[in-house]
């Protein structure tokens, strides 16, 4: 497995952070961006979107205002800026990582889902998460937030092809594959306050990985169409009561009359 990037994940890098190394003025700058960014990640992990200000951000950062307005004018360019540098190093890492596995880890262990999983947790992807969380209320924020996390669904998508080349062959099961595992994990990030239960949440995490294993080698199918639509028609229909309840309450009525 290669370790290089693939250039759809170099392109998620926010607009200034890839300086030529020929150009001393790029590199203080880019550097500049890199400490408001991890500042703004920083206030955010520890205070919330909804407490995190310029002002705050510039206090971590320990720069003026005027220097974050002359590389973030606006709000909107330092909260695009932070949700794509907040993907691109939670991709980044995970790339890199499964990258570095063997191939009975990969294949037979899957142990990218622990891998995963452990990502899911870092301060990135927690703000990540409390960003798309916020957004659902907030229509400012929905507006700058849904296009990055669709293109950024697309990215994902393309690296599981690059670091998974044994899911090649089945794109449809690819892409059910990955949205199932999404689902889980992040369910059980969500929940961990809740739950505080170590134990299972390995336990669900290591069936996730046997599953999907089985998924690819096709010992587990997923549903066809029409038992799709099947399922659905089925689950449209209103519920009935149960006879023995329909039972009981004629008796019922039966002692009142009487």
């Amino acid at each position: 497995m290669t370790n290089e990037l693939s250039t759809a994940i170099e392109e998620l890098a926010p607009d200034g952070l890839s300086p030529r190394p020929d150009s001393p003025q790029e590199q203080k700058s880019s550097k500049m961006r890199e400490s408001i960014l991890e500042a703004a990640l920083d206030c955010m992990a520890e205070y919330g979107y909804a407490s995190t200000t310029h002002n705050l951000v510039c206090q971590k950062a320990k720069i003026s205002r005027g220097a974050l307005l002359h590389h973030y004018p606006t709000t909107q360019d330092l909260m695009v800026a932070v949700i794509d540098y907040a993907f691109y190093k939670h991709m980044k890492i995970f790339s890199q990582t499964v990258g570095r596995l063997t191939d009975e880890d990969r294949k037979d262990r899957n142990t990218a889902i622990a891998i995963d999983w452990q990502q899911c947790q870092s301060r990135e992807m927690m703000v990540y998460m409390e960003i798309r969380s916020a957004s659902r209320t907030n229509p400012e924020l929905r507006a700058i937030f849904l296009p990055r996390a669709r293109h950024h669904d697309l990215v994902w998508k393309e690296e599981l092809l690059k670091v998974f080349p044994e899911w090649r062959n089945d794109m449809r099961k690819l892409d059910l594959s990955r949205r199932l595992a999404r689902s889980i994990i992040e369910g059980l990030v969500m929940s961990r306050e809740l739950s505080r239960d170590t134990e299972a949440e390995w336990t669900l995490l290591t069936f996730t990985a046997d599953l999907l294993r089985k998924i690819r080698i096709g010992d587990v199918k997923f549903p066809a169409p029409d038992a799709v639509e099947a399922f659905k028609e089925a689950a449209s229909q209103p519920a009935k009561r149960p006879r023995a309840t329909a039972a009981k309450s004629n008796s019922r009525s039966r002692k009142s009359a009487a």
